[in-house]
């Protein structure tokens, strides 16, 4: 009898942790629609600074940290809203705060 409630409870576990095991988050894209949609306003065209932007997507934290540019800069162009804080969610990091003309 033991072996049998057991057996049904490594069984349920088993089953547990396959139902709640947790699904992968949807990833930030550019330019795409939805939550996740990474959008820069139509009437901007990326400066050469941010070119190629795959260079640009993963050194801006240094750059910002080390102080080259401040987070009010990019607010001059990008919403945080619709192009940061979805990537800073995913990322983990800090929401982006600052808001236009600050």
């Amino acid at each position: 009898m033991r072996k049998a409630v057991l057996i049904i409870a490594v069984i349920a576990l088993v089953a547990g942790v396959i139902l709640l095991y947790p699904t992968r988050v949807e990833k930030p894209v550019l330019n795409a629609e939805g939550e996740m949609g990474i959008r820069i306003a139509a009437d901007k065209s990326a400066p050469e600074s941010h070119k190629p932007i795959d260079w640009w997507r993963t050194h801006h934290p240094e750059i910002v940290n080390r102080g080259d540019l401040d987070k009010v800069d990019c607010v001059y162009c990008h919403s945080p809203a619709t192009s940061c804080n979805n990537c800073h969610r995913y990322v983990g990091v800090g929401e982006i705060a600052v808001s236009r003309g600050q």
